[in-house]
């Protein structure tokens, strides 16, 4: 499973709302060419590529419909090949991708980055961006006219419909319908993947990269929980208010709250707050115009005015930090993607009695139907530069390499890295040495293409049968994001700034600096400052997909 720290810029993903500032496939009804391209009408008749799932290893935990992912305890063992040659012609590739981890040893000392492309047979010439400066290099990238081969897609992009029908390539005539079991690890990519993020101009447009309908989640620290004799289920927010008091030791140097906002966002589920808008009938409100999310936010100036919140949260240059205040029992609840999980097990400091849990949104109060956020299923998508048939096909062929599933032994490289360098093997699960560290999660290969996400924790088959559980309560009680798969312009250009400045307006108040009042003025500003015209353009798309 992949990580991601969570910067200010990129929390804002989660923040409000699990996909409120993500883009997903292209609906849209105007922008810049008019949408005559790019308009459900067309996207509506895309030939989607053809699910033939992978016949491998059988989990030890079967997911289910609802989106639980398939749970596996151990790695298989005697993992095979399943590609019987590289799939690349010896050519220079320019690959652009983003990572949410430190940049890795350049080729020349990095040892796996050599073997990636040894084994697929290209000169990767990878440019890594850091999460932080993706967005701004990106738009440069764009921009400039020397574009890479393969590039990939994440967050906002403004005018992305247009830049990709003049510079990538329409996948269409390659993996719609049966055409994808040519490639037979894409296939085994489901449907909705491809339509979330990669239909655009009535044609598919990239490779996705696969995660999960699992949103955010509340991570508590059930070992300490326990100690105190606490109860990890609230019954209310009455209850939960009272859980942080009991939490919270300053003079100990711990609290109970790691990430303020990621408090909001869970009272505003106790509430029953809907996943960034609420469709009524194909009129949108935002989930900042909502009075319940205003009664989140006072609720959450609570906790902090009564002392619950660790104090240097707030410092937009700490947010990284809130994983290790976590570890280290500084604070004992924290909001995370659910792809932390394994993370926190494995940058443990507490030693063999750590143990975590996610906590699931009690009812506010005895009037409340509390819910989940769904996220977004897909990181982002991977589009290809425009080229002749032959070269298309190569590089259809490495992203499919790149997509070997969960129990081949591609996957065991491609993920961890040269056994015995990046990582040992102890009582048959791979265990990232500090080298492997350093050389690869940094290249982020599995940014270019790959596999569909399961449970799979390495060394912590307890702690993979819990976050199995959890999703199985979290999943059925979550709520999508209405306007996922609908494209927004105006939100791809402005939509980062306005959502900062009401993250900036929210933690305002939660330190006592304006008064709850002051919600108001915010969405005021938020709503003129674009969220009116975004609002307009999702609309638009809504109905054209009634």
């Amino acid at each position: 499973m992949t990580h991601r720290t969570f910067d200010r810029r990129l929390f804002l993903r989660g923040a409000l709302g699990t996909a409120a500032l993500t883009a997903g496939p292209a609906l849209l009804s105007g922008c810049g060419d008019g949408g005559k391209s790019n308009t459900n009408a067309v996207n509506a008749k895309v030939k989607l590529p053809s699910y033939a799932p992978y016949q491998g290893p059988q989990p030890d935990l079967r997911g289910t419909s609802e989106g639980v992912l398939d749970g596996f305890l151990k790695y298989p063992a005697n993992p095979k090949r399943v590609a019987k040659a590289p799939p690349g012609d010896g050519s220079t590739v320019n690959v652009f991708v983003e990572t949410y981890s430190p940049i890795p040893p350049g080729l020349s000392q990095n040892q796996y980055w050599q073997q990636i492309n040894k084994r697929v047979g290209l000169n990767l010439k990878m440019t890594v961006i850091t999460s932080s400066d993706y967005a701004d290099k990106l738009a440069t990238t764009t921009a400039g006219g020397d574009l890479p081969d393969l590039l990939q897609l994440a967050g906002l992009v403004p005018q992305l419909p247009q830049m990709l029908a003049a510079k990538y390539e329409d996948l269409t005539p390659y993996l719609g319908g049966d055409a994808v079991k040519d490639y037979p690890f894409l296939a085994n990519i489901p449907e909705i993947y491809w339509k979330t993020s990669c239909v655009y101009n009535g044609g598919i447009y990239g490779v996705p990269i696969p995660r999960s309908k699992m949103g955010a989640v509340f991570y508590l620290r059930s070992d300490i929980l326990s100690a105190k004799g606490l109860d990890p289920a609230p019954a209310s927010f009455a209850d939960f208010k009272k859980l942080c008091m009991a939490l919270t030791e300053p003079r100990q140097n711990k609290w109970a709250i790691a990430n303020p906002t990621g408090a909001v966002n869970f009272v505003q589920q106790m509430l029953g707050v809907a996943n960034s808008w609420k469709n009524d009938g194909g009129k949108l409100t935002n989930a900042y115009e909502l009075e319940e999310t205003k009664q989140a936010i006072a609720a959450v100036a609570q906790l902090a005015k009564a002392g619950t919140v660790h104090p240097d949260s707030y410092d937009p240059t700490l947010t990284t930090d809130f994983k290790q205040w976590f570890n280290a029992g500084n604070a004992a609840l924290d909001y995370d993607n659910y792809t932390a999980w394994p993370q926190f097990y494995v940058q443990n400091v507490a030693g063999p009695s750590f143990k975590i849990a996610g906590m699931l949104p009690p009812a506010y109060d005895s009037g409340s139907k509390p819910v989940t956020w769904q996220g977004n299923p897909d990181l982002s998508f991977t589009a290809i530069k425009k080229g002749d048939k032959k070269r298309i096909k190569m590089l259809l062929e490495v992203c499919n390499w790149l997509s070997a599933p969960f129990g081949t032994e591609e996957y065991l490289f491609r993920t961890y890295g040269i056994a015995g360098r990046d990582y040992e093997v102890k009582n048959g699960d791979p265990v990232v040495t500090s080298t492997g560290e350093a050389e690869v999660p940094g290249l982020s290969i599995g940014y270019i293409a790959n596999a569909p996400t399961v449970l799979y924790f390495p060394g912590f088959p307890e702690a993979t049968k819990d976050g199995y559980e959890f999703q199985r309560k979290f999943l059925p009680m979550a709520v999508a994001n209405p306007t996922l798969g609908l494209y927004s312009n105006t939100n791809s250009t402005k939509g980062s700034d306005i959502n900062l400045k009401m993250t900036d307006a929210q933690s305002a108040i939660l330190q006592g600096r304006e008064p709850l009042s002051s919600w108001d003025d915010a969405v005021k500003t938020w709503r003129s400052a674009g969220g009116d015209t975004i609002r307009k353009e999702y609309q638009d798309a809504l109905q054209k997909t009634s």
